[in-house]
């Protein structure tokens, strides 16, 4: 599906990863101040939509983007 949009896979994963990033950043932050829990949910839904994109991943991404 990721080739639909014009991703290769690696492009794919690399967004997933970035994702998965900005997921981390905002995860100390949104409990300390609730204003940013919209941004945190945007990334978390993001993060599932690339994933769905990407389909079944091997192992070792999965590891990676957890």
């Amino acid at each position: 599906m990721a080739n639909a949009f014009g991703f290769s896979d690696d492009e794919l994963k690399l967004l997933l990863v970035a994702v998965r990033h900005m997921r981390r950043t905002f995860a100390e932050a949104r409990r300390r101040d609730a204003a940013l829990e919209d941004y945190a949910v945007f990334y978390d839904n993001l993060f599932e939509k690339l994933r769905d994109m990407a389909g079944p991943l091997p192992a070792t991404v999965e590891e990676v983007i957890e």
